[in-house]
């Protein structure tokens, strides 16, 4: 939950400079106080947390569909078929396939190949036009990044 912006009383003492008695070896930073309020205002300002797509959205937002985006710097592009089918090519490393499903507000992929075969889970977070998938499972894969296009772009 954001934090509110500090009254203007709390704003107005911190900014009060005051000499404090010295310690050796410590200094007062005249400063510090206007950093504080600085930084409890720019706190206050930021935007909440983005949240995960649930199980249900997810299957209905890719069902069908294609998530063009990228994946450590390469060109991404992931058809998913409806009868649980998942077709891609990530750059120049030729095209995989594989099985896709959702379990729990997780989406999980099998490919043959990429990854070595191994199952990866992720989440699904909207970001404005796109969406970013949080790799959530034990080996940690780097995340993706895309957009869904409608439909199968051609010869897939």
């Amino acid at each position: 939950m954001p934090r509110s912006l500090p009254s203007d009383r709390t704003v107005t003492s911190l900014l009060q400079y005051r000499t404090p008695t010295r310690t050796p070896g410590r200094r007062w930073f005249p400063g510090l106080a206007m950093a504080m309020a600085m930084l409890l205002g720019m706190v206050s300002h930021q935007t909440p947390a983005q949240e995960a797509l649930t199980g249900d959205q997810i299957r209905s937002l890719i069902t069908g569909n294609t998530l063009q985006g990228n994946f450590m710097a390469n060109p991404l592009t992931m058809v998913f078929y409806a009868d649980g089918v998942v077709r891609g090519a990530i750059g120049l490393t030729g095209s995989d396939s594989g099985t896709w499903e959702i379990e729990g507000d997780n989406y999980c992929n099998e490919w043959v190949t990429y990854f070595s075969g191994v199952r990866r889970c992720y989440q699904w977070i909207s970001q404005g036009k796109g969406y970013l998938l949080k790799n959530v499972d034990a080996y940690r894969a780097r995340n993706i990044q895309g957009q869904i296009k409608e439909g199968k772009p051609k010869g897939y």
